[in-house]
């Protein structure tokens, strides 16, 4: 008896541990991957412990100033941004603890926009942004109930947010391969911007002047200070640059003041602006947040203090960090984006793509392209192309600048071998005369010129197509993209 009854408790034991499974294998498939900023919850968690030395925290302003590439490459430091958007204090402080928790950074650096607010946010987009990425843990459920609290919800309203399902299952319409494999797991949380807009330059407030924190902001700074102490973790408070207006300067005087009353460093950057060298005319997005020039400028600054005033181990080198080396490099993809959208005719575009390294570049000549003479030719050189390959056409493959494939004429067929992927490159004659060529990418074909030239590039290690494009001869030399050639 005894043992039937031990065989079907192993049963029951099996039986929901297969339900757990499944619980949540469908809740990560399901569940948002982006809910606002940073590098989410996702990538957060599959980082390996104790390795994120320093972890920055807040709303868009963390995310959209700290430059984990600049950290990285010049100074070593390996930093993480878990954040969401227009983020209270309240959340960043369970923010903040469940990465105690889990990561055990050595210094946490909290953005203070929170505490120029005039209070607390409780809604239902806000509960869902900062919670629905959090594992299942006390700090969840403490969390979930302080918010569900505040928004005067039922006990009901709460489990289901803790559960998740009843919230997320109805994604299930929507699901993309994103959702079953993250194309960027190693993005560490920085969200730049090469866009640019003008703004005056604020008043500056003197340091002197302060106006008093809402209560319940205040609050919370003091339990996110407590929260350090408690842990061990070496608290930093820095504000962002902004358009902000004087009594918002004076919020954050106030919050200096609580910090040097509690031996914290703050690094106001709408005071240092002019230690920095912050130009109002060119290194801002929007109103509210810097862009990749104004975020460099900030990040160099915060970078050189960190490294003066903490022990910090340089990581470059450690293989444990190669997300921080491809974090970097993807940052690098996305100038090299800019930089050739940049160049609007087919020359300048093509002796662009001749000072890559370390890209796979895929081009070809296709249909009535001579019809232009040897307009392309000079670019093309650049390359290393030769003018009897140039007249003969084809699809060439380039290697870190070097060409390790050249299929010449217009009837050709040939896989290639790449990292994690396969390029297949084909083209054949309709109709006597008319080519049909595909550059085939991992199962998409990037071609969309058919009289000129198709040019795609791609990093092998990142992953991510930096950029296709084409020029069609009877239209213009103008590089076009896919969606405006439709």
């Amino acid at each position: 008896m005894k043992k039937k009854n031990d065989r079907n408790l192993i049963k029951i034991i099996g039986f929901l541990l297969v339900v757990c499974i499944v619980l949540g294998k469908t809740t990560s498939v399901l569940n948002y991957k982006d809910t606002g900023g940073g590098g989410g919850w996702q990538r957060f968690y599959h980082m390996p412990q104790k390795t994120a030395d320093v972890m920055f925290f807040g709303s868009s302003h963390a995310h959209c100033t700290v430059d984990h590439g600049l950290l990285w490459d010049q100074y070593g430091i390996a930093g993480y941004t878990l954040s969401a958007g227009s983020q209270r204090l309240d959340s960043t402080y369970y923010f903040l603890k469940e990465a105690i928790r889990v990561q055990k950074p050595k210094i946490a650096v909290v953005e203070v926009w929170g505490t120029v607010l005039d209070g607390m946010e409780y809604s239902e987009e806000v509960i869902y942004r900062n919670t629905l990425g959090m594992h299942w843990s006390k700090n969840l459920f403490e969390f979930v109930d302080y918010m569900t609290a505040g928004m005067g919800e039922s006990s009901s309203y709460r489990n289901r947010v803790l559960c998740k399902l009843p919230i997320i299952h109805s994604r299930y319409k929507e699901l993309s391969k994103e959702d079953f494999k993250d194309d960027l797991p190693y993005m560490r949380g920085y969200r730049g911007s090469f866009d640019i807009v003008s703004f005056e330059t604020p008043v500056k407030v003197p340091a002197d002047q302060k106006a008093d924190l809402n209560p319940v902001c205040e609050e919370y700074l003091y339990k996110i200070i407590e929260l350090a102490k408690e842990s061990g973790t070496q608290l930093v408070f820095m504000a962002s640059p902004y358009i902000l207006s004087e009594e918002e300067q004076m919020r954050f005087n106030k919050t200096a003041e609580i910090a040097a009353q509690e031996n914290i460093p703050m690094l106001d950057y709408n005071q240092l602006r002019d230690e920095i060298g912050l130009d109002y005319a060119v290194d801002f997005r929007d109103s509210d947040h810097v862009n990749n020039s104004g975020a460099a400028k900030v990040t160099d600054h915060l970078a050189r203090f960190l490294t003066a005033n903490y022990e910090l181990t340089d990581h470059r080198g450690d293989s444990k960090y190669k997300d921080w080396d491809l974090n970097k490099q993807y940052l690098d993809d996305k100038r090299e984006t800019n930089m050739l959208n940049g160049l609007t005719d087919a020359g300048s575009y093509l002796q662009g793509v001749s000072t890559l390294q370390n890209r796979t570049v895929i081009l070809s000549l296709n249909g009535n392209y001579m019809a232009a003479g040897d307009s392309y030719y000079d670019g093309l050189a650049a390359l290393g192309i030769c003018y009897e390959d140039y007249q003969k056409g084809g699809v060439w493959i380039f290697e870190n600048g070097v060409p390790t494939l050249y299929l010449s004429g217009k009837e050709y067929s040939q896989k290639y071998p790449i990292k994690d992927g396969e390029i297949y490159v084909k083209s054949e004659l309709h109709d006597g005369d008319r080519e049909d060529t595909e550059l085939i990418l991992n199962g998409k074909n990037y071609s969309f010129v058919e009289n000129g030239l198709n040019i795609l590039i791609y990093d092998q290690d990142t992953k991510q197509v930096i950029d296709h494009a084409g020029t069609d001869i009877y239209v213009s030399f103008e590089m076009i993209r896919e969606d405006a050639a439709e």
